[in-house]
């Protein structure tokens, strides 16, 4: 029965050092000094949204260069890989045989021309002389159909020399369209096919140059909703301009215009197919070319902007510390807006007059006391998106 009573002893002085021990702690902590915090106010600013994507360009037209008329290629007039314009010499086909075709469709002319006037001369006499009654009517009627047979043969000749012109001009090929030429595909003294499936070269268009890329539905949706069918304006709305920058571009260097949707959505990808059209005259944007495209979306909005450091993640959402006049730490639930550069975009949760605690988080404990020490965020009047 003593040894029960020593143990029980020896528990209820346990007991009683552990709540000491305790007492001592929270009276250690309710004196440990208010450590100081940077805090200030949020600055308001005019907030333009802003979505992203990746795509691709691509030229149009792109044009195969092929022959309209049989010949051998007599030679080529331009460098590869070269910016040619619309109307600029590309090949010239051995132009003899063509040119007499031409002369021989030209002396058919002349001949049923001849053959007119003959006839015509004929018939003007068994007219007069069947006034007369000189002639026969049988006579008369093989003058007229002489006549009319001769004036009828006159087209098919007219037909026929200005299909050999036309051979004639196609025997020197030009570029259809404006861009840049590829490399040389027949070489000269080769025989050329009319309309062969084989192209002697190819054209590919350089400005404008398009940038293809894929719109999310939810993305397409807000579009559209901001954009209220402004697209049918054929790309003239300034709301519809848009930014692309180069896989080795940190920015948005090249400025386009979204001048194309497709009238559907991908059911399988659930995406929407969107083109933009970029300036490119000095060709320096080629086709197949990786980039990313920045669409504004919506109409400007003002809103509050903090430090980006200053947001935090709790069990509550997405936070940041207020320091009251009490100077009292609370975390305050905010909606966040997107983030341009080092700042962050408050949509709701703070007023002009909070003052947020920006730097010193781990010296503020929820509900403690700090010492506040406020300064001003230098926040540009023009925030740029964050391209990343």
């Amino acid at each position: 029965m003593s040894r029960l009573r020593r143990r029980m002893g020896r528990l209820a002085a346990g007991v009683l050092a552990l709540a000491a021990f305790e007492g001592t702690g929270a009276a250690l902590a309710q004196q440990m000094p208010a450590m100081p915090v940077t805090v200030a106010n949020p600055v308001a600013r005019k907030i333009t949204e802003s979505v992203e994507f990746t795509g691709r360009f691509q030229a149009w037209p792109q044009v195969n260069i092929t022959s309209r008329v049989t010949g051998y290629l007599d030679k080529s007039s331009f460098v590869e890989g070269s910016l040619v314009k619309e109307g600029d010499v590309l090949f010239a086909i051995d132009p003899r045989p063509f040119q007499a075709a031409v002369d021989q469709a030209a002396a058919q002319v002349k001949i049923t021309q001849t053959r007119i006037d003959l006839t015509k001369a004929n018939l003007a006499r068994a007219e007069a002389l069947k006034k007369t009654g000189n002639v026969t009517d049988a006579t008369y009627q093989a003058n007229l159909q002489a006549y009319q047979e001769a004036a009828a043969s006159i087209d098919s000749a007219s037909a026929a020399l200005a299909t050999a012109k036309l051979d004639l001009n196609y025997a020197t090929i030009t570029a259809p369209i404006s861009g840049r030429i590829t490399r040389q595909l027949v070489s000269r003294g080769n025989l050329v096919v009319a309309n062969s499936t084989s192209p002697l070269v190819s054209i590919v268009a350089v400005d404008p140059i398009y940038f293809y890329f894929d719109l999310d539905e939810a993305s397409y949706l807000a579009y559209q909703r901001a954009s209220r069918g402004k697209l049918d304006t054929g790309g003239k709305d300034p709301t519809l301009k848009v930014e692309i920058g180069l896989s080795d571009e940190k920015g948005f260097s090249h400025k386009g215009t979204l001048d194309y949707l497709a009238p559907q959505v991908d059911a399988q990808t659930g995406t929407v197919t969107a083109r933009a059209k970029v300036a490119n005259a000095d060709g320096f944007l080629a086709p197949g070319l990786f980039g990313r495209i920045r669409i504004t979306i919506g109409e400007p909005y003002e809103a509050l902007v903090v430090p980006d450091v200053a947001v935090s993640q709790s069990a509550q959402g997405r936070t940041v510390i207020v320091v009251g006049a009490d100077k009292i730490a609370n975390p305050r639930v905010v909606e966040l807006g997107p983030k341009f550069g080092s700042f962050r975009v408050i949509k709701s949760g703070l007023k002009p007059e909070d003052q947020v605690l920006i730097n010193g988080q781990m010296r503020a404990r929820p509900g403690g006391e700090v010492v506040p020490q406020p300064t001003k965020l230098d926040v540009p009047e023009t925030l740029v998106p964050d391209p990343n």
